[in-house]
């Protein structure tokens, strides 16, 4: 408290440069005597102040004090000022004190930095959300809210809230869910109807990191993509200077890998006919397949409903086959040791009784047990190398296909490890 009330008689001192120690003490309900032992606490620390008695008397500064010249530099000034400014954006502190201590610097241009962490268009809601989630956190109260999933699911969700984080340019609610009965991460601006409900919740400890929780362990594909130069800005923007190589026409080869959801054909789509996929084949299938989907809808007036969507790979790797068949990808299996595609009844393996296998397909498994039971994942993964190249690289180039293949077949059932 003696801290904090010294604080504010330097402030005043610095604002007034000359003040009675009737008026500090009625400003900070204390008595004069309390005043006077405050001013000496002040002078003992290095602060030039000094009383002076008579009419216009009263407590005053050097007249060339600043507080800079007394403890801090101008660039320690500027950190502290910034960092006043972002977190004001976030309410964890109040425009008073922004104020204050620009006056004490003797700052001038405080309004060169602006900081706003919501997204573009999402106006107040999201501002809203915010304090209402930080009050939540603060008193330890419960929220309910109705919440729309990346994939557009809505749930309506009750939650213990314990940590805001602000990741890849987006609030987001660390917070136990009392629906799902694990740790959640929710998106602010995904929340709506969001209440505070009555009682507290119990002190629970975060997970350390933020992570997205998927109940599908999607396989990774090893990218090749040219971009047009119209296309450099969103490049720089998404990708690693290491990832990206300029050609001598201007466009740019991206290598890089990604999980096979939803979310990579959006993000493909996105760049229109600035994208061009080089591998793996199949994702060129799978864009040349959803453009047409688009195309139809606007040239024939077809309805979206009458589409399925692309729900990723779920376990297993598309192919070009895939997309020669209208097969839905929710319905897809793929054999647990090689890959392959158990689209037809007859790809399957056979158990011990001879009833079909619902995990491995007729190269891999017969009569309940494996048909090469010594081979090993290299051996599965140079026997799938070895037909992508004899049948022109339909998983694409032999490198990409390999890094594919050794980044999904740990996730297969007879590679998994316990």
């Amino acid at each position: 408290m003696k801290n904090s009330r010294l604080f504010e008689i330097l402030y005043l001192l610095v604002e007034k440069r000359s003040v009675t120690a009737g008026e500090l003490a009625t400003r900070l309900e204390v008595s004069e005597r309390t005043i006077y032992r405050d001013i000496d606490a002040l002078s003992a620390a290095g602060i030039p102040v000094f009383t002076q008695k008579g009419q216009g008397g009263g407590i005053r500064l050097m007249d060339q004090f600043v507080l800079d010249r007394a403890l801090l530099s101008q660039e320690q000034q500027d950190e502290i000022l910034f960092a006043l400014q972002a977190t004001l954006a976030t309410g964890g502190t109040e425009e008073e004190t922004l104020t204050r201590l620009s006056t004490l610097f003797r700052r001038e241009g405080g309004d060169w930095l602006e900081v706003d962490f919501t997204d573009w268009g999402s106006g107040s809601m999201e501002r809203e959300n915010f304090a209402l989630v930080k009050q939540a956190i603060l008193k330890r109260k419960p929220l309910s809210f109705t919440y729309y999933s990346s994939t557009g699911e809505k749930s309506r969700r009750t939650v213990e809230p314990a940590r805001l984080v602000f990741k890849g340019g987006c609030w987001y609610l660390s917070a136990f869910c009392r629906t799902r009965q694990d740790w959640r991460i929710f998106r602010l601006v995904r929340m709506a109807d969001l209440t505070a409900e009555d009682g507290t919740c119990p002190p629970r400890r975060p997970p350390e990191r933020l992570e997205a929780p998927s109940p599908v362990e999607y396989p990774r594909a090893a990218l090749r993509l040219r971009f047009q130069p119209s296309a450099a800005w969103r490049v720089r923007d998404y990708f690693h200077p290491k990832q990206v190589t300029p050609e001598a026409d201007g466009c740019l080869l991206v290598r890089c890998a990604f999980p096979e959801d939803q979310w990579l054909l959006s993000f493909l789509l996105s760049f229109g006919n600035q994208l061009e996929v080089l591998s793996p084949v199949y994702w060129r299938e799978i864009l040349a397949r959803e453009s047409k989907k688009i195309w139809t809808v606007y040239e024939t007036g077809q309805t979206l409903s009458s589409f399925k969507a692309y729900a990723g790979s779920r376990g297993g790797k598309p192919s070009p086959a895939q997309y020669k068949e209208d097969i839905p990808m929710e319905d897809r299996k793929f054999c647990q040791c090689c890959g392959m595609p158990l689209d037809k009844p007859e790809d399957a393996g056979t158990e011990a009784g001879g009833a079909p296998s619902g995990d491995y397909c007729r190269y891999c498994y017969q009569n309940g047990a494996f048909t090469a039971p010594d081979a090993t994942m290299d051996d599965i993964i140079a026997f799938n190398l070895k037909f992508n190249e004899e049948n022109g690289h339909p998983f694409g180039p032999q490198a990409e296909a390999e890094t594919m293949m050794r980044s999904w077949f740990p996730t297969l059932k007879r590679w998994r490890k316990p």
